[in-house]
């Protein structure tokens, strides 16, 4: 059963804009916007605490189940995972270094990198670059890009659109080219990675 703090804590996460008003999802739940700040810092604290247990590598026993059920379901071989960017918006500019952080979409973000299993269960997260940042150099600046040895068992792999660069742990979908189309074999590729 959800209380009131955390309405109030999962109304404000889900807000954007105007609506993430401290004062305005106060003035709705009748209280003050202090009180729906302690609320939202409260979860957040909570949530944090929690994190390491919940988002974490797969040992190497989940990692061959995640790769057995890829190869199964997909027919990709020795996939641990699935890899993708996502930029967080910003209502307002940075203060500091602001152009680093407008994206090419036309806005502010943080640039943030998830990999999830076969669940959609995500498994580690790399946040905090600006959102200017390109996926593949958030990705081959990561942790777990740079201690690949530490995090892949012998020839596991990653699966991730074609923002990413192929090496040793990564599989990337295939780019078009600006003046030719892909080959069939390609089209038939990209559309198999996309389906995973």
């Amino acid at each position: 059963m959800i209380n009131e703090s955390d309405f109030i804590s999962l109304k404000y996460l889900g807000s954007y804009g105007n609506e993430a008003s401290l004062e305005k999802i106060g003035g709705a739940m009748g209280i003050s916007k202090g009180a729906v700040n302690e609320c939202v810092m409260q979860a957040c604290s909570a949530i944090l605490k929690l994190q390491k247990e919940v988002i974490k590598w797969p040992d190497e026993e989940e990692r061959k189940a995640i790769s057995t059920w890829i190869k199964h379901a997909h027919g990709f071989v020795n996939c641990v995972g699935l890899i993708d960017g996502m930029l967080l918006p910003l209502v307002f500019a940075p203060c500091q270094n602001s152009e680093d952080y407008f994206t090419r979409k036309g806005n502010y973000a943080i640039k943030g990198l998830f990999i999830c299993d076969d669940t959609a269960k995500t498994t580690w997260i790399e946040m905090g670059w600006p959102g200017s940042e390109h996926d593949n150099w958030v990705w081959s600046n990561s942790n777990v890009y740079l201690s690949k040895e530490k995090y892949f068992g012998n020839k596991e792999l990653l699966l991730g659109d074609s923002a990413f660069s192929a090496s040793s742990v990564m599989v990337p979908a295939f780019k078009k080219s600006p003046n030719a189309n892909l080959s069939e074999t390609r089209t038939y590729s990209n559309t198999k990675l996309v389906k995973v």
